[in-house]
């Protein structure tokens, strides 16, 4: 008799939601559409504000179903509904293993995996270690790292903080890139002007376009500063796609520097692939980064990258190759590394291609998945230590 191969249960708890536009969303929404039939995924999002993306519960493919739990602090008596309820989940579901996205959620891992009658495997997924881990947070993470059947995470550069600085364990810890649909992204529009003209852009200037939460720790004051002091800025475009606390005081600082007119602030797109296709050069002025998924479309996109030399950007950009690396908070080397491409076509032309290749050769969704997929059957089958 033939025996039923039974999937392996996986639930998911992330601080924010999946969707976009964050790389974190982005990210979780790539996994989630992408998760193959050997596993059924339940995804709990403790967001505060819900899913702007998907509605609050239900599912976002078969295998693959949404709940959420409005919870913005630990520090809170909402806190205990929330690890009462998340408890209830579990012992309902009965999964093999709980994955965590960010640091409220390793904490709520933890402590319900303490509980009675739980029997699960712990994964912390790290997505940016540069931040916000300091002070009692910090410790914190050092205390319940090594709880962790295994950490993972999109770059070297946060595996490597993991291990020296917050108590990780070197032989449970995994770097897993991001990972996009391919075929999406890098598509060579014949009506390009007229795309241009669909999305609201200036069909005779090169579009420099940045994408990411418009918030504090992104740079988008610096880039805005040398964007201004470029002698051809009227033949250009700067495009900020995203939303954010920051959105007032950057287009404040936008009529300041006298670049109103030259500047849009594009808000949050589904089209994102769209927006690429038709730009000349991304860049990302943030000054920490985990593995950014903008600037991962951006070399699916077949662009030049301009990046700041922080967190994991120097695993996507090859100084020299397919962009440049710049000091962060610093808006003169964001001039000089725009003025090096914006001035040679050929060099944009070559950088762009050399994206494309270093997307196809590190970047696919499929090898995401599989890696991803293959480490939790790995944890599920490990014996407890």
């Amino acid at each position: 008799m033939e025996i039923t191969k039974q999937p392996c249960k996986i639930l998911i708890i992330t601080d924010n939601y999946v969707g976009i536009p964050g790389g974190s969303e982005r990210h979780l929404l790539n996994f989630c559409m992408s998760l193959s039939k050997d596993f059924d995924a339940s995804v709990i999002q403790l967001h505060p504000r819900g899913n702007p993306y998907f509605k609050d519960a239900g599912y976002i493919k078969d295998n693959v179903k949404l709940l959420s739990f409005r919870l913005s602090t630990l520090k809170s008596f909402r806190s205990l509904k929330c690890i009462i309820w998340t408890y209830k989940q579990i012992l309902s579901f009965k999964p093999d293993v709980v994955i965590s996205y960010h640091e409220m959620s390793d904490l709520l891992n933890i402590v319900v995996s303490t509980l009675p009658f739980t029997s699960h495997k712990t994964v912390s997924s790290k997505r940016d270690m540069g931040l916000k881990l300091n002070g009692s947070l910090g410790f914190l993470m050092k205390m319940i790292n090594r709880r962790f059947s295994a950490i993972t995470a999109p770059s070297k550069s946060i595996i490597n903080l993991v291990n020296s600085e917050f108590n990780g364990r070197s032989e449970f810890t995994h770097v897993i890139p991001n990972g996009l649909n391919l075929a999406d992204y890098g598509q060579e529009y014949s009506q390009r002007n007229h795309l241009k003209e669909r999305l609201g852009l200036p069909v005779n200037k090169k579009i420099i376009i940045t994408i990411g939460w418009l918030r504090p720790g992104k740079g988008h004051e610096y880039l805005l500063k040398a964007f201004s002091k470029l002698n051809n800025k009227n033949d250009l475009c700067l495009v900020l796609l995203g939303r954010g606390e920051d959105k007032q005081k950057l287009e404040d600082l936008s009529v300041e520097l006298n670049i109103v007119s030259n500047v849009i602030f594009a808000g949050v797109q589904g089209n994102v692939n769209e927006w690429l296709s038709v730009s000349d050069v991304a860049v990302s002025s943030s000054l920490s980064e985990g593995l950014s998924n903008a600037l991962v479309e951006a070399a699916a996109s077949q662009l030049p990258i301009v990046a700041t030399n922080v967190g994991g950007n120097p695993e996507i950009v090859e100084d020299g190759v397919n962009g440049y690396l710049v000091k962060s908070q610093s808006s003169d080397s964001l001039l000089s590394a725009l003025l090096l491409l914006l001035n040679d076509n050929n060099k944009m032309m070559l950088m762009g291609q050399n994206s494309r290749i270093k997307a196809e050769k590190e970047f696919s969704i499929e090898k995401m998945v599989s890696s991803l997929e293959s480490l939790y059957l790995e944890v599920k089958d490990a014996p407890y230590c």
